[in-house]
């Protein structure tokens, strides 16, 4: 039996309770060390990734473990959709190629780097591989000591974010990625006051709302993104859900 892309690194994929899947280090590894090598997809834009996804039984295979992005739904596609596709099967698709790629000489999409979970204090870093035309990346270990086995493998979605306050890198990553970070760093941090104090969960009007002071408000953003991946709230109710969740990303942005 072939083994997993990972477990051929000695890494493996473990539940990590609420935080979701994540790679673990299944041996002790160096500062420096490659962790994992990935060549990934590459087009001019998440639209046309997406279309190539949805094209192939293969593609749509190999995404179908990722996470689809809160804040994607409702970009990326203005016309008519492809044949034979739904709403839901495009949205579905754009949203994962979205959420889960970045920008490498176009757009460079990585389906099993997005199993490496974010990290306001990481011990790993994504680096570009020749040739640099190619989306070909490695996870090198940066932690000045080492992995040990058992230590879960944790990169910064965007290395500026660890360069300023904790309610700013919040907000950056809730209206870039949609989830409320909570990695150690985070939690300290907030233990510490610096942070505010979480509000009462918010109801169905406002998760629906349109004021400002909604707009604006974290731990709203982050109940939207929860409300949003339960299988019970109708595909148009979420539809609605998405609609705030852009504005409230133009208010939170940077």
């Amino acid at each position: 039996m072939d083994l997993e892309p990972w477990a051929a690194y000695g890494l493996e994929l473990q539940d990590l309770g609420p935080k979701g899947r994540g790679l673990v280090a299944g041996k002790d590894f160096r500062c420096g060390e490659v962790l994992f090598r990935e060549k990934g997809f590459r087009a001019k834009s998440p639209e046309h990734l997406a279309l190539e996804v949805l094209a192939s039984a293969e593609a749509r295979a190999q995404v179908s473990h990722l996470h689809t992005g809160p804040l994607c739904h409702l970009e990326g596609h203005a016309g008519t959709l492809p044949h034979g596709v739904s709403e839901e099967e495009w949205f579905d698709a754009y949203s994962k190629v979205r959420f889960n790629s970045f920008e490498l000489n176009g757009c460079c999409f990585l389906p099993i780097m997005a199993l490496f979970n974010h990290s306001c204090a990481p011990n790993a870093a994504i680096t570009q591989l020749p040739p640099h035309e190619e989306c070909h990346t490695a996870m090198v270990v940066v932690a000045e000591q080492g992995i040990a086995r058992g230590t879960e493998i944790v990169y910064s979605y965007n290395s500026d974010c660890l360069f300023v306050p904790l309610r700013e890198r919040r907000k950056r990553l809730l209206s870039n990625w949609g989830f409320l970070c909570k990695c150690s760093r985070c939690q300290v941090e907030e233990e510490a006051g610096l942070e505010d104090d979480e509000e009462e969960p918010p109801e169905m009007p406002q998760l629906l709302s349109w004021e400002e002071v909604d707009l604006k408000n974290v731990n709203l953003f982050q109940a939207r993104h929860e409300v949003l991946h339960h299988p019970g709230i109708p595909f148009s109710e979420r539809k609605q859900i998405f609609s705030a969740q852009l504005a409230a990303a133009v208010q939170l942005a940077p």
